[in-house]
This record gives C-alpha cells, structure tokens and sequence, in this order.
C-alpha cells in the first residue's frame, strides 16, 4: 500500500489543467453524446470511395475530422483515468471512450480497402489533381499496405475485436497500478524513516547509497511481484497471441514485421540494433565491472544498478527549481521555445507528484487540439529532473508537430520520437557539466550519463530482444509460462 495522499488532497496548482480539453465531465458528456452519429457519418461513403475523386476527398475529411473529434475525447478520459486509476467513474469514462472509439474504426474500416481497390490507373490520375492534394502523401503510404490490407468484411471485423484483444494489457495495468501498489509494505529509508513501498518511490530508494535499504525495498518489491508471477505471464501470453493474431490474419510474416511495418522499417534494421548491442557488450561488461569495483561489493545484483557508484551529492530540487535548470540547460534551443516551454511546465502541462491511484511512470500525451501534457512522478531527484527534460521534449515535439502540420500528418513516427526528448536530456547535462564547478558532483554526472547509455541502449535493446524472442516462442507454438519466461 502506498502512502501518497488521495487525489482530491493534490492542489490544483500540482495537477495538469484539462479544462482547454473540458471545462468539466459534463462538457465531455455533451461532446461524446454528438459524437455517437460520427461512426454513421463515415459509413456513409461506404461503396463510394470509387466513384470520383472529390467523393473520395470528402470521405477522407469526413473520417479526419471524427477521428480528430474522437482523439479530443478519448485523450481526456484516458488522462482522467491514468490520474487516479482507483476511481470508477474515471474508468466508466475511459471504457466509453475506448467503446466509441472502437465503433468508429469499425465504421471506417471500409477505407482502406476501397482505396486499395480503386485500380492504379485511376488513382495515379487522381493524384494528380487537386481535390487530393492534400492527401497526397497519405495516400502513398496507404497504398505500400495494399499486400496486408483485408476485404471491408474482414477489415470491420478486425476493428471490432481490437478492444478485446486489448483487453490483457489492461488487466496488466490494472494488476501494476492498483492490485500491487495497494499490497506493497513499508520498508525503512537510510534516515530510518519509515515509507510505504510504491512504483514511485521504489527507484528512489534503488538510487540510496545505503545498500540495506535498496536490497530490502528490492526484496518487498519483487515478493509481491513473485506472488503474481503466473498472473503476469498469462497477460503477457495472452497479449503476445494478440499480436500474432493481427500480424498473420494481415498476412505479415512475422509479429516482429507487423510490428515495423507502420514505419516502414525493415526487420534488418531491428536485426542490427540488437546484433550492434551483442557487439558492444564487452565494453558494457567492463563498465559494469568498474561500478563493482567502486562499490566496493563482492556481487553486483540488480539493486546495485541505480546507485551512483560516488558518493550521494546534493542535487535535491524542488519542482519549480528543476523547472529552471531544465529551461535554463535547453536555452540553445532559443528564446520561443524557451518561452513556450516555460508557460508549460507552469501553467498546467503537468500532473506533477505521485498520489493515490495515479498511473506510475512518467509520459507525455495529447492530441491535435489540446495543450502536450505531461504524466510526472515528481520526486526531487535528479532523475526526475532529466525526466522532466526528456517528456518535456516529447512535448515541445508534439507542440511544433501540431503547428506545422495538418492533424492526418502531424503524428509522428515511433523511430523518430525520442529523437527530441534525448537531445533534451543531453542538453541539460551539458549545460550541468558546464555549471557545477565540485569535482565530486562532476564526476557524478559523468557516471549519471555513462550510466544512461546503459539504460537507454542496453537496457532498452535488451527489452527489444526480450520482445522479439517471446513472439517466436509463441509463434513457434510454445507456450509463454512463468518457468520459460
């Protein structure tokens, strides 16, 4: 159980401002109750798509402006939701949300195969003209789908099993956030302090340079997660089959293919990230091997990954203060951004400390017609500070995104969305590196920023290559229990 204060203690001034969204639940209710005549409305060009390529633009605009319409709703319940998981009006929301949202797909599903029908003669002609203009490069993309692209039938049939098959990651979310965050125990602090355990706290007291107390959080934390240990390989199992599911009834070749083919990269590339990172091991080994041995530990466990191997140095801020070293790190970037950024981080982007029930972790969310916001777990630590720098960049990415392009273009690719949020990150330890003049604290970012390369390239490839085994086990006909896992 955690020991964060409930969500109608926060100050509004802690939360994120949803009010540009809603101004309220019942602006939301006005809104989605319109929004139940836009699946009928996209139908309604079904079997036309051919007729001319003006009725094809319409059909295109009718289906963006309700999906647009339908993000606008979507993202304010599932921000309400993530902000206190605990509350079940919250959660009537987001399933309606998902509900509707899963209508409409299923109403659109006839799109993509009309277009894909429309013979190559035809659609080179009409790309030539105006009344597709606007959705020229859309079209394009669409068109390298045709292989994997179904009848409307079967398209439709897909769209309405969509939430179903989602339904194991949610049950996994729910077992996280609210089944085990509300069994984990208190454990003691390196001030002797007790705390209650939560997904949270549990990297601050992985980063104490007290050893007992991150071995002792690190043992209440996983024994809660071992208790769960078969309940998580099923939701694991069952969404894995999911994947596999999609990926052949689209007649990819694989999850993995599935998986890259959205973006347009080929299984090579993901092949020669892991491959690369093989290659590099060594030299992780030997970094690894030196934090062993400036620890100064016989065995170096997994609790021993998040402390710093130097002694702890006082880099504590308070939100406002992290506010400013971040801004003040990203200054290259220049004054526009610098002022759009500030007027965010200030002004109600960000849902900003832990409380009862809120989703743990750290994102940035949004759509086209809402301010980025910005899901923190703020907890004074320098973590939180380059946190708070890198969703900051997803943001501000999301933000120019949004200005510069029209909505069917402005969502940007997986490939290239942490492109941004890194360089913040980078930006803001340079900018450190160039202001703190203690030699200790130096040498504490220089092991804070090799140690990213461990999270970030390592660890994250190792996550790739975990992913990428587990579907061929499963695409073998091997089942992914608890002991193989």
């Amino acid at each position: 159980m955690s020991d964060a204060r409930p969500r109608s203690e926060v100050p509004p001034g802690d939360q994120w401002n949803l009010e540009p969204l809603y101004p309220n639940t019942e602006a939301w209710e006005t809104d989605y109750a319109d929004a139940q005549a836009l699946p009928e409305r996209v139908a309604a060009f079904a079997g036309r798509l051919g007729e001319a390529d003006t009725v094809l633009a319409q059909a295109l605009s009718t289906w963006f402006d309700a999906s647009r319409r339908m993000e606008k709703l979507y993202v304010y319940a599932h921000l309400t939701n993530d902000q206190d998981l605990d509350n079940g009006s919250f959660q009537g929301l987001y399933d309606r949300a998902r509900s509707l949202f899963t209508a409409l797909l299923s109403a659109g599903a006839f799109l993509g195969p009309e277009i894909l029908a429309i013979d190559d003669e035809t659609m080179a002609r009409w790309l030539k003209g105006e009344a597709l203009a606007p959705y020229t490069f859309w079209l394009r993309d669409l068109l390298r789908a045709k292989p994997h692209t179904l009848s409307a039938p079967e398209e439709r049939l897909l769209a309405m099993v969509s939430e179903p098959l989602a339904a194991l990651q949610r049950a996994y979310s729910v077992l996280k956030n609210v089944e085990v965050s509300a069994r984990l125990p208190q454990v003691t602090d390196a001030d002797g302090q007790a705390r209650r355990l939560s997904h949270a706290s549990f990297i601050e007291l992985q980063e104490s340079p007290d050893r007992d107390v991150r071995r002792a959080a690190f043992d209440a934390y996983y024994r809660e997660w071992a208790g769960n240990r078969a309940t998580a390989a099923a939701t694991l199992d069952g969404a894995v089959k999911a994947h596999i599911f999609e990926a052949r009834a689209r007649r990819h070749p694989s999850a993995l293919a599935a998986a890259l083919f959205e973006d347009n990269v080929d299984t090579s590339v993901y092949d020669a990230l892991i491959s690369a990172v093989h290659d590099a091991l060594p030299a992780f080994y030997r970094y690894m091997a030196l934090r062993k041995r400036l620890l100064g530990v016989d065995t170096l466990h997994m609790y021993d990954n998040y402390v710093s191997v130097l002694p702890e140095v006082a880099m504590r801020h308070t939100y406002d203060e992290a506010v400013e070293v971040v801004l003040r790190g990203l200054a290259p970037l220049g004054q526009e951004y610098l002022d759009t950024a500030r007027g965010g981080l200030t002004g109600g982007w960000v849902d900003r400390y832990e409380n009862a029930g809120k989703r743990s972790g750290a994102y940035s969310s949004g759509c086209y017609d809402s301010w980025p916001y910005m899901l923190m777990n703020y907890t004074g630590t320098l973590d939180s500070v380059f946190t708070l720098a890198h969703e900051l960049g997803h943001s501000m990415h999301s933000l120019y995104s949004n200005r510069a392009q029209p909505y069917h273009l402005a969502d940007y690719r997986i490939l290239v969305a942490e492109v941004a949020s890194t360089t913040n990150e980078a930006l803001l330890n340079h900018h450190l590196m160039e202001t703190t003049q203690d030699r200790t604290a130096r040498a504490y970012l220089v092991d804070r920023y090799l140690d990213s390369f461990r999270a970030t390239l390592f660890r994250q490839t190792m996550f790739a290559e975990f992913e990428k085994r587990v579907h061929e086990q499963a695409e073998a006909g091997q089942p992914l229990t608890k002991d193989w896992l």
